[in-house]
């Protein structure tokens, strides 16, 4: 059989991306260059395919089968590029575009490589009659258990969009979070860095040569510069000794949480931590009420909703709580009762959980909670950064300070020593 291409030389070709099905029903897509929608019908019915829909679209291999290259990819999946394809779905499903044909729309503008593979397979599962569920559910790197429910729950009850709404304002919740954390962070971060490098430069360069010029002197040094410089020299000669003890416990510490009990201290250990910990309290609040609301809301069973919440927790601590939540609601008792007894969770959570019980409106207690919870964090974080701010200046000063005095108290002595 002769292409398609061939019967139309001389003439302008469009490229089609077509679906259709053979003689025992299997469903095929691909793209053809034709000349027009006619001769597309024409050819793909010569090779025994029946035609479902067809498109036509600008470019076939570099627009629709590989990442655009205009684009700047990254190899991973960021939680932005899920909100977004979480957002973009939810909107062109309420526009009345098929599921299909939302996937292979947004396939063209994300941003990872890794999710523009996985769309592309998704693609074909479904095509070939799988479920949207099954399809994502092949990737659980990419997504979590928490999306598959909540995709489950929106086929099983014909209201998909609406749970990508849900889906959405999570997302969105926890994305805002995580900023402010990291923005947070990232002043204290940059003036560490910049001490430590100091500190270091003044101990390998400056402190050795200030004691090569004074020896040459044949003078007795202050007894504080004396102390100062020994210390120094002894931390720049054993340098590297420290920064592979220093990488060993690292690597040590890292192994150790690996293993169960070693990842259950030191999530107890954070939780207990001053500050730090009321933090990370609060943090894992609104991530449980957040959730859990989405979870309710989109029609997920409660018993379920709480053990999807459960697993997302990153703390050990916290999941096996959660996991005792679960418990007490399969017996039949109050949700409030094990999150009290446990004391992770601010006890006010505990009692609007409670309350929302005993009224049925649970749903809306949490998402109340979330907000407040929320709000608590912000506050929290914003008075640690202006507290932690002044005191790492003063501490970094004092550092340097110690180490200039040292260097320059013997000159006050140096001319009696050139006399």
């Amino acid at each position: 059989m002769l292409d398609a291409r061939c019967w139309n030389r001389g003439k302008k070709m469009l490229t089609y991306k077509y679906i259709a099905r053979d003689k025992n029903g299997k469903p095929k897509q691909g793209f053809l260059d034709v000349g027009s929608k006619d001769e597309l019908v024409r050819v793909l019915q010569s090779q025994g395919l029946v035609v479902v829909s067809f498109d036509e679209v600008e470019k076939v291999d570099k627009t629709a089968i590989k990442p655009k290259k205009k684009h700047r990819m990254h190899s991973g999946v960021k939680l932005d590029d899920l909100i977004a394809l979480a957002k973009q779905l939810q909107v062109l499903l309420i526009s009345g575009i098929t599921l299909l044909r939302s996937l292979e729309i947004i396939s063209l503008q994300v941003q990872s490589t890794k999710l523009f593979h996985a769309l592309t397979q998704m693609k074909k599962d479904i095509s070939a009659g799988s479920s949207f569920k099954a399809a994502i559910a092949k990737y659980p790197s990419i997504f979590s258990n928490l999306w598959v429910n909540i995709i489950n729950t929106g086929e099983t009850t014909g209201q998909l969009p609406f749970a990508l709404e849900q889906l959405v304002t999570y997302l969105e919740s926890t994305s805002s979070l995580q900023r402010k954390i990291k923005n947070a962070l990232v002043y204290p971060s940059i003036v560490i860095c910049v001490a430590v490098a100091a500190v270091i430069i003044f101990i390998v360069k400056i402190i050795p040569m200030f004691a090569d010029i004074y020896s040459g002197f044949d003078a007795a040094l202050p007894p504080f510069s004396q102390l100062v410089f020994s210390v120094c020299l002894s931390i720049k000669q054993y340098l590297l000794l420290f920064v592979a003890i220093a990488v060993a416990a690292v690597l040590g510490i890292r192994h150790y949480r690996k293993t169960y009990e070693g990842r259950k201290r030191i999530d107890a250990m954070l939780l207990n931590l001053t500050l730090i910990g009321d933090v990370m309290r609060n943090v894992a609040a609104v991530r449980f009420a957040s959730g859990l609301h989405m979870l309710i809301t989109s029609g997920t069973p409660i018993l379920h909703a709480l053990e999807i919440v459960s697993e997302t927790s990153s703390n050990v601590i916290i999941k096996e709580m959660l996991q005792k939540v679960k418990e007490s609601v399969r017996e039949g008792k109050s949700m409030s009762i094990p999150l009290l007894e446990a004391n992770i969770f601010p006890s006010m959570l505990a009692q609007m959980v409670a309350v929302g019980e005993e009224s049925g409106a649970l749903a809306d207690m949490l998402d109340n909670a979330a907000k407040f919870y929320e709000e608590r964090v912000d506050a929290t974080i914003g008075r640690l950064a202006a507290m932690f701010e002044p005191i790492l200046i003063v501490v970094i000063g004092i550092v340097v300070g110690t180490l200039v005095i040292a260097m320059f108290l013997p000159i006050f002595g140096l001319s009696e020593a050139i006399k």
